[in-house]
């Protein structure tokens, strides 16, 4: 279980739940038709880091989506999400609207991405 119940501080420990890796973020198709993700180590099914690398050709959206699906399996609700997002070219950062269900979230960026810019998702997710 993501969250830790029965502690005294009241907080979260970020550091429990399954490992994430690329393969459980889906990528949408304004990512490009080679857009490619990686994880950086230490993040998991409640918190980490997404770097996503636009490329190709296909943008075929107005909008680019990652679906991340929890690698925990299902939540007993579906949990709040907040991402944070940056890019190595400050005119393509935007806002990351993030829709929940109990078994994954969407993740869906404001902008078209750029080909070959590199996007850093900061996620975090709990109940």
């Amino acid at each position: 279980m993501p969250f830790q119940s029965g502690r005294s501080n009241k907080r979260l420990n970020g550091s429990q739940g399954t490992a994430a890796v690329a393969g459980d973020f889906a990528l949408g198709a304004g990512w490009g038709s080679t857009g490619s993700a990686t994880v950086l180590t230490g993040s998991n099914a409640q918190r980490g880091v997404l770097t996503l690398t636009a490329s190709g050709s296909s943008y075929a959206q107005a909008t680019a989506t990652v679906v991340f699906t929890f690698p925990d399996g299902a939540w007993s609700a579906a949990p709040f999400g907040l991402v944070n997002v940056t890019s190595n070219s400050a005119i393509d950062e935007g806002h990351v609207v993030v829709t929940t269900t109990t078994t994954a979230a969407t993740l869906t960026f404001s902008v078209l991405p750029v080909s070959t810019k590199i996007y850093i998702f900061r996620y975090m997710f709990c109940e």
